[in-house]
């Protein structure tokens, strides 16, 4: 009797067992298939994007070249960014300014990983990105072109870095953003030489929605030979005679949007704000072995007023000035102050094209050096899509 008991208890406990199994199976669905990568989803995932700017420039008598005038393509960016999902990317943009085949053609080349640690989401933000990309440092960085920017020229203080390297950036919260990177530092594309990283930093501060503040430092580290990734006023070469130098700045930079507008263009000349004005003071210091060091001081103030359906104006007073007695090329003029003030404005077909027109007076001395006739005169027409 014990012995078929012990039997049918085993028996139903393993129907049951079975039974759990059986309905367990027939509720899962079996794992959906991984679709093929083909053509047309990889094109789903495919984002173009770009400008252009065309038109008739013309500088004085001093100027190597445009002196009698010409119709010129200056400045031509394409970019490629592939999103495979919600969070990451890669970003290619190709440089075609003039419709010529520049080094480095691929002038950008990074990937990105947006609030890549989720339980950081909401105030906190935490992105990276590397590869080959431009530097957070300073305002005018992100819209040093005929397009974004309020005129068709840059800044006498224009700085530019763009190298290969990590940065991560991200929110403390709603009102403060930062930005810490580290690179190659020295110029070129491809591997580094062995030079010491360079390290840049930004902090920026919006205490309430028309204000941002921000604060910009970069250090190249050890350059040797060789010039610098950073570029000031278009210098960037080593001072004449130094073994070894390396190159440090910073910038404070402030922006007032008067009548902050509504649409999600970020840069100046795409704004509906009624009015917005910039103002940026840095300065650099070069120091070297085996030569005189270089440091100097640089900035800008420039501003846009939208006055009538779409009618701009716009006008920059920026400067350079390098301490004592030295000279180097600032801005393609062999020199030791360089000062520009620039009128111009434009008008919006639509939010993507503008016509655009500027005059830069230029001027510079001391050191024994003569004012170089460099005016320029120019007139674009500006797409953005």
């Amino acid at each position: 009797m014990k012995g078929l008991l012990r039997l049918g208890i085993i028996t139903l406990v393993g129907a049951v067992l079975y039974s759990s199994v059986a309905i367990s199976a027939e509720a899962t669905p079996p794992a959906a298939e991984q679709p093929k990568v083909t053509l047309k989803n990889v094109l789903t995932m495919l984002k173009l994007s770009g400008r252009a700017s065309a038109g008739y420039l013309r500088t004085g008598p001093d100027s190597a070249t445009l002196r009698h005038g010409s119709f010129e393509v200056p400045d031509v960016k394409l970019v490629f960014n592939f999103i495979p999902d919600d969070k990451n990317s890669l970003v290619l943009r190709f440089n075609l300014n003039n419709l010529t085949a520049p080094t480095p053609l691929l002038d950008y080349g990074f990937v990105e990983a947006k609030d890549f640690l989720p339980f950081l989401k909401g105030p906190f933000s935490l992105n990276g990105k590397m590869g080959r990309m431009k530097q957070a440092f300073g305002e005018e960085t992100f819209q040093n072109n005929s397009i974004e920017g309020p005129l068709t020229s840059n800044s006498a203080a224009n700085v530019g870095a763009t190298d290969e390297g990590l940065e991560l950036s991200g929110k403390l919260c709603s009102s403060l953003g930062w930005a810490a990177s580290v690179s190659n530092g020295q110029t070129g594309v491809g591997s580094d030489i062995g030079n010491a990283k360079a390290w840049s930093a930004k902090l920026s501060w919006s205490p309430w929605n028309p204000l941002n503040i921000s604060g910009s430092f970069y250090d190249s580290g050890s350059l040797k030979a060789s010039a610098a990734e950073m570029s000031i006023a278009g210098l960037s070469a080593r001072p004449t005679g130094a073994t070894n130098w390396k190159r440090r700045a910073g910038e404070i930079d402030i922006r007032f949007d008067f009548g902050k507008g509504k649409k999600s263009f970020n840069d100046i000349a795409h704004s509906d704000s009624k009015a917005i004005i910039r103002a940026s003071y840095g300065h650099f210091q070069d120091e070297v072995t085996g030569a005189d060091g270089r440091d100097g001081k640089f900035g800008f103030v420039d501003g846009l007023v939208n006055i009538y359906k779409g009618i701009y104006v716009a006008g920059r007073v920026s400067f350079i000035d390098l301490n004592g007695s030295l000279t180097a090329s600032l801005n393609s003029v062999t020199t030791n102050h360089y000062a520009r003030y620039t009128l111009g404005g434009g008008y919006r077909w639509s939010d993507n094209v503008h016509v655009k027109a500027g005059y830069d007076f230029n001027r510079n001395g001391g050191a024994g050096t003569t004012d170089s006739r460099d005016d320029l005169l120019s007139m674009l027409l500006a797409i953005q899509f």
